[in-house]
């Protein structure tokens, strides 16, 4: 009874064992993320931000477009072979058009932002460089520089979008809306069944990935961006929990 006992133990905490050795999951660091700008009228502004401190979405006070880009390395943290269960993107929030003189950004309550399937590869660029550790007045971008990304380029001044703004599924993998009061260092957080999907296809066929492109439904309406910190602004704040964060489970 005692042998029996023993051995069914034993199977048990091998089958365990097994099922946990097999799970897993990770918190990815972002490799790339960018800032691309565009005019009210949709025009390439002619600025990017591949080292600038923070990446928004939506518009400045002029109706200037804001657009984000972002990609995480994947293949060094996710094994080949697995299931993708879980996945969620957070980003930490630094700075909330129409928060000026200590305001809540009210000016518009609700802002809803989506993620979106990159369908073309590109390259961070060093505009920007040194990285401020504040954000304020990196809004407008930079004079752009030789492997930068913008609205109209995906390698300064090689290869081109073939859209301007990106090249990117239609319909979004997420979206998540934030209400106020905006903070700053809240953390915003977008998951969802596209996501999942998304990086599944990305660890199968890994030639396939480009990351995410991060569009606010309210680009087109004045003073109504969030912005986040990009890994450039965490290394100048020395504060790598402000850095963006892929969160994937697996089986």
């Amino acid at each position: 009874m005692n042998s029996t006992l023993k051995t069914g133990t034993t199977l048990l905490t091998l089958a365990l064992g097994s099922a946990i050795a097999f799970a897993g999951s990770a918190n990815i660091p972002a490799t790339d993320d960018a800032m691309i700008f565009g005019t009210s009228g949709g025009s390439d502004t002619g600025n990017a931000s591949g080292k600038g401190p923070a990446m928004f979405a939506g518009a400045d006070g002029g109706s200037s477009r804001k657009r984000s880009l972002v990609t995480f390395d994947l293949g060094g943290f996710i094994p080949g072979g697995v299931t993708i269960d879980v996945v969620r993107m957070d980003l930490v929030l630094g700075i909330i058009a129409g928060s000026g003189m200590g305001g809540t950004g009210s000016n518009l309550p609700s802002r809803t932002i989506r993620v979106y399937h990159l369908n073309t590869a590109w390259s961070e660029g060093s505009s920007g460089s040194p990285t401020s550790p504040t954000i304020g007045g990196t809004g407008q971008g930079y004079t752009i520089s030789t492997g930068d990304t913008s609205w109209h380029y995906t390698n300064y001044n090689g290869s081109t979008w073939t859209n301007l703004g990106g090249d990117f599924n239609s319909t979004e993998v997420a979206n998540a809306t934030f209400t106020t009061p905006f903070t700053v260092g809240q953390t915003c957080s977008w998951s969802s069944s596209g996501m999942v999907s998304d990086v599944q296809g990305w660890v199968s066929s890994p030639s396939s990935y480009h990351g995410w492109l991060i569009k606010s439904d309210l680009e087109t309406t004045a003073t109504s961006f969030l912005g986040w910190w990009t890994v450039d602004g965490a290394i100048a704040n020395v504060n790598m929990n402000l850095q963006p964060i892929l969160h994937v489970e697996w089986h």
